[in-house]
């Protein structure tokens, strides 16, 4: 049984699209994601799919719009609890520049994995396919210039840039996920549960605490005698940081 062409195609745009939004990630990584609202959310890693000591993390397929932001908390005890204020500043910063773009990120997300394959399955006029692949990459250039313009306050290099723009204009189906790269080209300094007691609600930093206190007893009966001392002391740090919001909420 062979496939048509036209098939193919489509297979290829959702396949590509699928695999730029396929990450690996660490144990102890997360996401705090950004839609159109103020508020900032959480993404736990389901540790269901295991590779070299990594997890595969798949982003939100139907909301390409939402910017994510990488972070990491530590198994072992530390006595230095920094916060870097500028990660709060530049990630507010970065999420206020990216709203404009948010809009036509979700035109592009349904005309490239939507329409396009559409037009191509039912084998449409071929102007209309001439107007939507048009449409895409004009889209697509007005994109690269905002970003360009705005380069500074997204924290960019040039070679950032360029990478991006080879993505968006060599493969069409990555340039939905441009605002996510963005966002995720930012390297967040704060440790993982300073920076979420600050960004997130009351309640999501409840269940995420719980949920890195579950992780750190899973690690310990993988941890030398030495480590565990350490990450009890990290439970204990954790445990009184969430008794002392629990109760700042009464």
């Amino acid at each position: 049984m062979y496939l048509s062409l036209e098939t193919l195609f489509v297979l290829g745009i959702v396949g590509f699209y699928i695999y730029d939004s396929t990450y690996l990630y660490f144990y102890n990584e997360f996401n705090i994601r950004k839609g159109f609202k103020t508020s900032f959310h959480l993404q736990l890693l389901s540790k269901k799919l295991n590779f070299f000591s990594k997890y595969l993390v798949f982003f939100n397929l139907l909301l390409p719009y939402q910017l994510i932001f990488k972070c990491s908390w530590k198994s072992i005890y530390s006595d230095k609890q920094i916060i870097f204020h500028d990660d709060i500043t530049h990630i507010n910063t970065i999420s206020r520049t990216l709203k404009p773009l948010q809009f036509l990120n979700i035109l592009l997300f349904l005309l490239i994995i939507f329409f396009l394959p559409l037009v191509i399955l039912l084998k449409l006029n071929y102007v209309i396919l001439a107007i939507t692949i048009t449409t895409i990459y004009f889209l697509n250039i007005i994109n690269i210039f905002y970003v360009i313009y705005k380069r500074k306050k997204l924290k960019l290099s040039w070679v950032k840039v360029l990478q991006l723009a080879m993505d968006v204009f060599l493969c069409p189906p990555f340039s939905v996920n441009l605002l996510r790269k963005i966002s995720f080209n930012y390297v967040v300094k704060t440790e993982g549960t300073i920076l979420a007691k600050e960004i997130l609600s009351k309640k999501n930093y409840q269940e995420f605490i719980n949920t890195v206190l579950t992780d750190l007893e899973a690690l310990k009966s993988a941890s030398s005698i030495e480590n565990i001392s350490k990450i009890e002391l990290r439970e204990q740090q954790l445990i009184a940081s969430q008794n002392l919001n629990y109760k700042s909420d009464k």
